[in-house]
Order: C-alpha cells, then sequence, then structure tokens
C-alpha cells in the first residue's frame, strides 16, 4: 500500500499495519524517490523499464449540453418510475382484484425499468465533470 498515493494519514497505516499478519507482510528497503500524490502507479514490468502506461480510468470530460439534458431527462424519468414502483410495492399488494404473482411482476418490471433509466445517467455523470 502506498500511502503517498492515495493520502492515506498515519493513524489509517497504523491501523491497515495492525490488521495485517506479519506472515503477510513483505519488507522492502526505502525509496529513493516517493511517488508523487494523485499519480497513479503500478507495478509492471513496463513500469519497471521506464516506459509510459495508460491510466485504466481516463481522466473525465467536460459534460456537453446534450448530455447535461440527458441527465436531466433521464433523472426525471427515473424519478417518476421510482416512484411508481413505490407506489405499487407498498399499495399494489392490498389490491383484491391482482394476484400476488402479478403485484411482484409489476413491481419488479417497474424497478427494472428504474434501472434501466437510471445507468446511462450515472455512467454519464461518472465519465464526465461539470464546468
Amino acid at each position: 500500500m502506498e500511502p503517498a498515493l492515495y493520502g492515506v494519514g498515519a493513524h489509517t497505516m497504523a491501523a491497515v499495519a495492525a490488521a495485517v499478519p506479519p506472515a503477510a507482510v513483505v519488507r522492502l528497503p526505502p525509496r529513493q524517490q516517493p511517488p508523487e500524490p494523485g499519480a497513479h502507479r503500478s507495478a509492471s514490468p513496463e513500469r519497471a523499464q521506464g516506459q509510459t502506461q495508460t491510466p485504466d480510468r481516463p481522466a473525465p470530460v467536460r459534460r456537453t449540453g446534450g448530455q447535461t439534458a440527458a441527465v436531466v431527462v433521464l433523472g426525471l424519468f427515473g424519478g417518476l418510475f421510482a416512484f411508481l414502483a413505490l407506489a405499487v410495492t407498498v399499495f399494489g399488494g392490498s389490491d383484491p382484484e391482482t394476484s400476488t404473482g402479478e403485484w411482484i411482476a409489476l413491481a419488479g418490471f417497474l424497478r427494472g425499468v428504474t434501472a434501466l433509466l437510471a445507468w446511462p445517467a450515472v455512467r454519464i455523470l461518472r465519465r464526465t465533470r461539470r464546468v
């Protein structure tokens, strides 16, 4: 674990060191030059030979107006379907005209639609940043 890469405090490092069994500890010589905070490092052979490596996750890019509109629309429809799924789950079971199987299927369908609407919005939010 490299505390300089992730901003881990001394208290947290002490707790981690106390939790690791002594047989699992690998002692390494001190580093000549510690890595810079925020830099993604890997113990790959390419890194050891000085070759550059692309990061696992690209840096977020600026969110466009279309992406912002998509997040708003998907969020509104997702919220509507989430509310409907909640209403069917809470109040639909007491309806005498609806069987238990129909009630479960309808609630599951509405939850699935909610997930399908929320998934692209979450992907847009995770891959972009607001400026």
